[in-house]
């Protein structure tokens, strides 16, 4: 068993020990929602949620994290690619959790949750419970199921009635739905505009529609906000006494009578200060505006040639197959959301790597023919299911289509040629 589950375990023995102390003295039970910032690294990138269960007086305070996973696991980058990554709810002292994120720069803001001592212990008792051996795993979605919407269910299971969720400022007059792509955009530029242009690529128009508000929780940062707006609207069981055929009939009815903020306080636990300093261009629209540049430099010389540069269309293939490996396999066996619904899979899959050979014996006459009818198709496809393409990637579109143009028309030409001589 590797170092992170045996750590687990014990956490798991150390929370269950302490529950009679958390009983005892539950008149100082406070449960708190921490959002992260966002970091460098991939999997921080869009932040994260936890929740906090601290006693006040007895000292005791855990942090519950629906976002762990383990990087030793066998196969973990073949099972992430395909979407089969299991996460793991785990806890730590408080103070492990702060100074982790505090070596990354990163912020944890904290919203103390305004629950009843009896609500504090009935959510503390459903993390026990979801972080047993048998329970604290489960299937990781990133847009439908991780670790903020994890924290978010497990704190409306705890609650004596419901949280009524409010979605936009007083000063707002209406709220604007957001697809997740849009949601995504800001941080992803920020951070790694790389990152970015990978989304864009892989993910397809899934993620292009407008999520409700409640989908769009699977943001830390969103459900923060609307949690910081939001009520709590209490239960209370009314009892109603009616007469049916002269028999006296109890009927129940559920009527709320209360409401309160569903957060009591708000803090900065702890500051931001990975801050990043304004891009001023475009990494990958200038990487692939000059690889057009070059490219059309070549074709110019080719042109002048009459005759193509064969081991450059042989790169191009090996290039656009390799992408086309990882857009076909996400495509058709990833259970990643977003990725089944790509179009980018006309265009890019492994068909290239066919093409080498005819290539390399420059016949593709009709074979260039097939691939400008293949981008048609994908420009009506993007067009037709609405699916939103990164800018950076029509430089690179343009590219390839210079390329099959070019050996259209000089393979036409070779073709005429032919047929005047023989007659």
């Amino acid at each position: 068993m590797n170092f992170i589950l045996k750590k687990i375990l014990l956490l798991v023995f150390v929370c269950t020990f302490n529950v009679c102390t958390l009983s005892v003295h539950a008149d100082s039970l406070e449960v708190s929602l921490l959002t992260c910032s966002d970091g460098d690294i991939a999997y921080t990138m869009y932040g994260h949620t936890a929740l906090r269960v601290h006693n006040l007086t007895t000292g005791y305070d855990m942090v519950f994290n629906y976002g762990m996973f383990n990087l030793d696991e066998d196969r973990f980058v073949y099972k992430f690619v395909k979407g089969e990554t299991d996460y793991i709810l785990g806890a730590e002292p408080a103070d492990y959790f702060v100074r982790r994120y505090a070596e990354r720069g990163m912020g944890i803001k904290e919203q103390v949750l305004n629950i009843t001592q009896e609500e504090c212990l009935r959510l503390f008792s459903i993390l026990l419970e979801n972080i047993q051996p048998a329970n604290r795993t489960y299937r990781y979605n990133w847009l439908y199921d991780n670790c903020t919407t994890r924290a978010r269910d497990a704190v409306e299971r705890a609650l004596y009635g419901r949280v009524s969720y409010k979605y936009k400022p007083d000063d707002v007059q209406e709220w604007a739905p957001q697809s997740a792509r849009q949601m995504l955009h800001p941080t992803a530029s920020y951070r790694n505009r790389w990152v970015e242009f990978g989304q864009n690529f892989v993910l397809g128009c899934e993620i292009d529609r407008m999520l409700t508000p409640r989908e769009s929780m699977f943001l830390p940062r969103q459900y923060s906000l609307y949690a910081a707006m939001s009520n709590i609207d209490r239960v209370e069981i009314v009892d109603k006494v009616d007469t049916i055929l002269g028999r006296p009939i109890i009927m129940r009815s559920d009527t709320f009578v209360c409401t309160v903020p569903l957060i009591s306080t708000e803090r900065e636990l702890l500051p931001v200060r990975n801050f990043h300093d304004a891009r001023l261009l475009d990494p990958p629209f200038v990487t692939f505006t000059l690889l057009f540049i070059i490219t059309l430099i070549v074709c110019v010389v080719e042109l002048r040639r009459r005759k193509t540069f064969k081991w450059v269309d042989v790169i191009f293939c090996v290039l656009t197959g390799l992408a086309g490996i990882l857009v076909s396999f996400l495509f058709f066996f990833s259970e990643h959301a977003g990725v089944d619904s790509n179009a980018m899979v006309i265009l890019f899959n492994p068909l290239p790597f066919l093409w080498i050979p005819f290539c390399i014996r420059r016949k593709v006459r009709i074979l260039s023919y097939a691939i400008l009818a293949v981008f048609v198709i994908f420009f009506i496809a993007i067009i037709a299911v609405g699916q939103h393409v990164d800018f950076a990637f029509w430089p690179l579109v343009s590219t390839l289509l210079l390329r099959v143009v070019v050996n259209a028309w000089l393979s036409n030409q070779k073709y005429v040629t032919l047929q005047n001589m023989r007659k």
